[in-house]
């Protein structure tokens, strides 16, 4: 299966040196951010909250959201209130970076990206305040993957989109680059009903 998508060149790794570097990178990261948010100090103000996009992949529709996400809370100057990622149900694409369509579509749209595929762990499920499916498949994946008593409330991101287009659009096996754009779309409208509904809970 190539990881970047049909018709697209796959990036060789460059051997087990390759390999190494990508699992690095992954663990990486996931370590960094719960230090982050295991080091918040108790008189910091509640609003901070963590929140995961989950897809199969990790490479086309996640990181997109992930990325309008932070783009729009970062224009409400509410970046610093939140640590945001994305992970994947699946691992065949660990370490890898998004499908060249998503960055393409990202980059079009100024939203800053370098992250790198990785896998959904059991210690997400406690560490984040919100993960979010991208369709009711990964709803029911995520509820089975998660502990008793886990701290996150699972949602399915297009419940909040106002245009009651639920279901974000999976652009993978697409020819071309429109379902990437119908996805960004999407993840810009759910992202800013989702902080509009937290907004009305205050």
């Amino acid at each position: 299966m190539n990881p970047r998508g049909p018709g697209l060149k796959p990036k060789k790794p460059n051997g087990r040196s390759g390999l190494v570097r990508r699992y690095l990178r992954h663990t990486i990261r996931a370590r960094h951010l719960m230090e982050r948010v295991e080091s918040r100090l108790p008189d910091q103000p509640v609003s901070n909250k963590t929140y995961n996009e989950l897809c199969i992949r990790n490479i086309c529709r996640s990181p997109i959201a992930e990325g309008v996400f932070q783009k729009v809370v970062n224009e409400r100057n509410q970046g610093d209130n939140w640590e945001i990622d994305s992970a994947a149900i699946g691992g065949w694409h660990v370490g890898y970076p998004p499908d060249d369509r998503a960055l393409q579509t990202m980059k079009k749209h100024q939203v800053n990206y370098n992250n790198t595929a990785r896998q959904i762990v059991s210690e997400d499920f406690m560490t984040f305040d919100y993960i979010f499916g991208m369709d009711e498949s990964n709803i029911k994946d995520l509820k089975k993957r998660a502990p008793k008593h886990c701290k996150a409330q699972i949602l399915l991101f297009g419940d909040f989109d106002p245009q009651g287009d639920r279901i974000i659009r999976d652009p993978y096996y697409d020819s071309d680059s429109k379902g990437f754009e119908k996805c960004y779309e999407q993840s810009l409208r759910c992202s800013e009903g989702f902080l509009e509904h937290l907004a009305k809970q205050v």
